[in-house]
């Protein structure tokens, strides 16, 4: 049998027995299987023919990840170069919103310069840095002052913020709260020239200030934006001083979380664009560019309430950034050069909702309670301090903040307004006339901060 196999095989021989019984007789049955092995020659195309498939379909794959790679690199870089291209020269300038009355006054007409209009090289690791020098003479360190004096000095300084330049005749744009209640404001320009600044005017409304500085240099003042053609996901870049001179004119790159996002920064409603990108003390006041170098918003570093827990108490939005669209920060910087001011109505407190499960607990009716109230301010005036809850106003249940807020905003400066009111079991009524918020001053009426009785 032996002599029928190829020589390059061998045969294995494994017996099966097989016993039964059949009456008084034991019958046993004894089978050989042959069993062929292959040889080693068919082994070695075996292993060769799947190593072969193995590399073929890791190719594959490893193509589908470059590919990916690149992709998300072109969106990096390659939409900026195409966002340059198609609109290589445009000079971007502040439009007057509708209906609003214009002026002759070039004061926020942006001219960009030549060199930042170039098309940029958008390819590697450079287009970051090519928007960054493109755009950093446009930013300033502005330093509020408590001391009005020939010169400055580091004893008088108050606090450092971020501002940059909308229009060649020196015009600031940054921050109400980087220069609020300052005696003086010195600029230093990226070149590092120091100057003093005029306060054209401030809006605690939308945190938004100008100045104004006269150099004998030429001042390049940054391309303005449409903050409405922001989406999320859009690559950002900010410029900035965190913590002051010593990381001055720092960059921080991130992406847009979200747009249209209704935020509470100190008491005050807006509409900002989330970023993650780091937006440090110091950064207040900056610009916020899109990828093709034009300014879409206004940095704020302020302490920021994203909501408010189940009890009430405020949360806080760590890691996030928020900035001002550049449209509506514009249309006040127009209001403030033309104007000098923009009125925002207002009576000086603020309020947080006491809800029904809260009242129950504490036996106190639902309304709004009064956080805080703003010395000699309309409802200082009018006898309302902290822990005071409000529970109606002009006949309208006191329910929620935003409502309470919006009615206040659309009064005019002078109106009146009927407040009813809880204090300790007894409820008071009062009229409180509208003021200008802008007029009104900060200081908390003996620094008192209500709700902590009622668990807030």
């Amino acid at each position: 049998m032996n002599s029928n196999l190829n020589e390059h095989e061998e045969k294995e021989k494994k017996p099966i027995t097989v016993s039964w019984q059949d009456g008084d007789t034991t019958h046993v049955q004894t089978t050989v299987i042959h069993k062929r092995v292959p040889s080693a020659g068919v082994i070695l195309l075996t292993a060769f023919t799947f190593t072969v498939i193995g590399v073929f379909i890791a190719s594959i794959v490893f193509f589908a990840r470059f590919t990916e790679i690149k992709t998300i690199m072109s969106a990096i870089t390659g939409s900026a170069e195409t966002r340059a291209t198609q609109s290589p020269g445009h000079e971007a300038e502040f439009t007057p919103a509708p209906n609003e009355p214009t002026s002759n006054m070039p004061l926020v007409t942006v001219e960009p310069n030549e060199k930042r209009n170039q098309q940029l090289p958008m390819t590697g690791s450079s287009s970051l840095s090519e928007l960054y020098d493109n755009s950093v003479d446009g930013v300033v360190i502005v330093e509020n002052h408590s001391r009005d004096t020939q010169k400055p000095t580091d004893s008088n300084l108050a606090g450092i913020g971020t501002g940059f330049i909308i229009s060649k005749d020196g015009y600031i744009l940054t921050n109400a709260h980087v220069v609020s209640d300052a005696k003086a404001v010195w600029i230093t320009l990226h070149d590092s020239t120091k100057v003093k600044a005029e306060l054209i005017g401030s809006d605690v409304g939308t945190d938004i200030a100008v100045l104004k500085i006269s150099v004998n240099n030429e001042l390049l003042p940054l391309p303005i934006g449409d903050s409405s053609t922001v989406k999320t996901g859009d690559f950002v870049f900010a410029i900035g001083h965190p913590t002051g001179e010593e990381l001055s004119f720092t960059a921080t790159f991130g992406m847009v979380g979200a747009v249209d996002r209704a935020i509470v920064i100190d008491g005050v409603r807006n509409h900002f664009i989330q970023i993650d990108a780091a937006i440090n003390p110091g950064n207040s006041g900056g610009p916020l560019f899109s990828m093709d170098g034009n300014v879409i918003g206004v940095n704020s570093a302020k302490t920021v309430t994203a909501s408010v827990d189940e009890y009430g108490q405020p949360i806080s939005a760590e890691g996030l950034g928020f900035s001002l669209p550049i449209n509506e920060a514009m249309r006040t910087a127009k209001q403030l050069i033309e104007n000098g001011s923009v009125q925002r109505p207002g009576i000086g407190v603020s309020v947080v909702a006491v809800d029904e499960a809260r009242a129950e607990k504490y036996n106190i009716p639902q309304g709004l309670l009064v956080y805080t109230v703003t010395k000699d301010g309309p409802g200082h005036k009018a006898g309302l301090y902290a822990d005071d809850i409000i529970t109606e106003y002009d006949g309208t249940a006191a329910t929620d903040n935003d409502s309470f807020v919006d009615y206040l905003r659309r009064k005019a400066v002078g109106d009146t307004v009927k407040i009813r009111y809880w204090r300790d079991g007894e409820y008071y009524e009062c009229i409180i006339t509208v003021g200008d918020l802008n007029s009104i001053g900060s200081e908390i009426l003996d620094d008192a901060y209500g709700g902590s009785k009622f668990g807030f």
